[in-house]
């Protein structure tokens, strides 16, 4: 299934996942692995081979230019090696397009390939689209199979997922990992749907900020937070020239303060809803949430 592999061995490595599709609102979570494989000295060691997994009438290639010629980008499932990235533990990356077929064949690749680079842990990314102002921050929600991550991340305590409904590829390989005794913790980004451009990075700064909340990973901070500013800058010149925009996004910002002065602090339980919702939403549509 794999049409280019290099075997590499580790020891005790972290294995984190982002799809590209149906919960990749924004491109958030693709965007932040792109950030961790870029942050570090990382090494890409296999690629799925594409046929196997897609559709290309409903994930189609893009064609390019080069200075080489033309050229065609086939939709993409690639792995890469970080060594040592945090406290001599490597970090595995899966970044990628979430497949059409053969989800259990997918699963059990990823599988048998970690399990022979001795994975003990996996986080995967996701992000979602949800009806709150992009003025209020960005509201993340963590979710795991086991109540405590191993030694390696910060001990807080994890609830478990209690979603019931349609799923995407992360939650089957995860349930295969749980088969097997390797424990998983799934973050969740909300991103405003009223926002058209991806990548989004404030989205993407807050899953990466988030993860760093429970592993000891290292980002250029100003290089974020200049990337946020500027998107964010962009984004207000634009709402000024909107007065129905504007008008929307106010009217959410109310809605917004009322529900968390009469409930307090957003519990989990909300979150898990606002999950619920996306999910239900989006059923059926197998490219993923459109912005």
């Amino acid at each position: 299934m794999f049409k280019f592999l290099e075997k590499i061995s580790s020891q005790n490595s972290i294995l984190i996942i982002a799809f590209k599709g149906w919960s990749d609102a924004a491109e958030a979570a693709t965007s932040s692995v792109d950030t961790i494989i870029k942050n570090y000295d990382s090494k890409k060691f296999a690629s799925f081979e594409e046929e196997e997994f897609f559709a290309f009438a409903r994930e189609r290639p893009n064609i390019k230019n080069s200075k080489n010629g033309r050229i065609i980008e086939w939709p993409h499932n690639d792995l890469y090696y970080i060594d040592n990235a945090i406290d001599n533990t490597p970090l595995i990356i899966l970044n990628g397009t979430e497949p059409h077929f053969k989800w259990k064949t997918f699963s059990k690749e990823v599988i048998d390939l970690c399990v022979s680079m001795n994975v003990s842990s996996v986080v995967t990314l996701g992000a979602l689209l949800d009806s709150i102002p992009h003025t209020r921050g960005v509201k993340t929600q963590i979710t795991g199979q086991h109540e405590f991550m191993p030694e390696g991340y910060t001990q807080k305590k994890i609830s478990q997922s209690k979603y019931e409904g349609p799923t995407g590829i992360t939650s089957v390989i995860i349930e295969d990992f749980k088969k097997i005794g390797i424990p998983s913790m799934s973050i969740w980004a909300h991103a405003p749907h009223y926002l058209q451009s991806s990548p989004n990075p404030i989205v993407s700064e807050a899953l990466l900020n988030e993860l760093s909340n429970w592993l000891p990973l290292k980002f250029d901070s100003k290089k974020l937070k200049r990337k946020s500013d500027k998107y964010l800058n962009a984004l207000e010149n634009a709402i000024t020239q909107d007065s129905e925009l504007k008008g929307y996004i106010q009217k959410l910002e109310k809605k917004y303060d009322s529900a968390l002065s009469n409930s307090g602090p957003i519990e989990d339980q909300l979150l898990l809803k606002d999950l619920e919702k996306f999910f239900e939403t989006n059923k059926g549509n197998e490219n993923g949430p459109k912005e």
